[in-house]
């Protein structure tokens, strides 16, 4: 028992301390590069930080167990959307974080709305599988995915040209292998600090119920609130948001690869009586995503205690949907 909190701890304080430098190197390549903050933190940092959730998704669909692999992906994007909330909070009085970020942020909200509802329409059709094991409607996520991905970077590179550097920038090379070196460092520290979740939750009796709503989601989730409070500390604002919302899009790709994974058909018809859980969650996530772009677009300045009222509500959604899934008994 005490192997496995010392695991949780190292793996936890490796992975913000790279995920924070994952964001100072990533700005540094995007700016020689010549790309700008949020599609750095749609693909370079929402890919590496989103590692810890395909690895629980595949591990899930690949023991059989579909619940575990599509609620990871579900429940994970509640909680980044929540950290937005947490952002608001770290802000201390210096504005609301969705007022400072771009419109095109919306885009990417709203592609990662779409593959979560072609997920929740698999689920209701229960689709037999079609090529390799995988249904069509997974086989849609990912041409959705790289549709929204080239989508996203014509947008991006439209309506947001790159920062202009200040002071001495690194060199791409020096900045290509500080990323490197970070993301393979939230990778393997991410695999330990998974495992050692669940290990410490089977041996202290934690429900399935709260794992799944609650830590598993939140340790997956881990490296983006790493990077965003790196990217805080830039004032990336626009990395921040391109990061969570990034992550979002790819965790629903990876039912994708958990449907690969899965050998007793097609992942999202085989939830059984865990069906309903998993559209509830989806709901959820599809509200709180909902609340985000309401927030973009609207630019409020009021704030409450402090913190924006959009990112209040978000807050409180995540609040309220961990207390639904945990008195509901989800087995995620």
């Amino acid at each position: 028992m005490l192997i496995q909190w010392l695991t949780f701890a190292l793996a936890s304080v490796a992975v913000v301390f790279a995920g924070i430098r994952l964001a100072s190197f990533g700005d540094a390549l995007g700016k020689r590069l010549g790309i700008g903050q949020g599609w750095v933190g749609l693909l370079f940092l929402a890919t590496v930080t989103s590692i810890p959730e395909l690895t629980t998704t595949v591990t899930g669909a690949t023991i059989g167990a579909p619940n575990i692999a599509l609620g990871n992906a579900l429940g994970s994007n509640l909680f980044n959307v929540a950290i937005i909330a947490f952002v608001d909070i770290l802000l201390l009085r210096r504005g609301t974080l969705l007022r400072k970020v771009r419109y095109y942020h919306v885009a990417s909200a709203g592609v990662a709305i779409v593959l979560t509802s072609l997920a929740m329409l698999g689920i209701v059709l229960e689709t037999r599988p079609i090529f390799f094991g995988i249904g069509p409607i997974t086989l849609a996520i990912l041409v959705g995915y790289i549709a929204g991905v080239f989508l996203l970077f014509h947008v991006e590179k439209r309506e947001a040209p790159p920062e202009p550097s200040e002071g001495k920038p690194r060199s791409t090379r020096a900045a290509s292998i500080g990323f490197a070196v970070c993301a393979a460092i939230i990778i393997v520290s991410g695999v330990f600090l998974v495992r050692a979740a669940k290990e410490i939750a089977t041996s202290t009796g934690l429900s399935s119920s709260f794992m799944g709503a609650v830590l598993v989601a939140i340790v997956t989730s881990l490296p983006e609130l790493a990077t965003s409070i790196g990217s805080l500390r830039l004032k990336a604002y626009d990395m921040i948001i391109g990061n969570l919302f990034g992550s979002n899009m790819f965790n629903i790709l990876t039912v994708f690869f958990a449907d690969l994974a899965f050998r007793r058909g097609s992942l999202l018809a085989s939830l059984g009586d865990g069906a309903t859980d998993q559209l509830v969650l989806g709901m959820l996530g599809i509200a709180i995503a909902g609340v985000a772009i309401i927030g973009i677009g609207a630019r409020s300045r009021r704030t409450l205690l402090t913190v924006g009222v959009d990112a209040a509500l978000i807050l409180a959604i995540y609040l309220g949907a961990t207390a639904l899934l945990v008195h509901r008994g989800v087995n995620l």
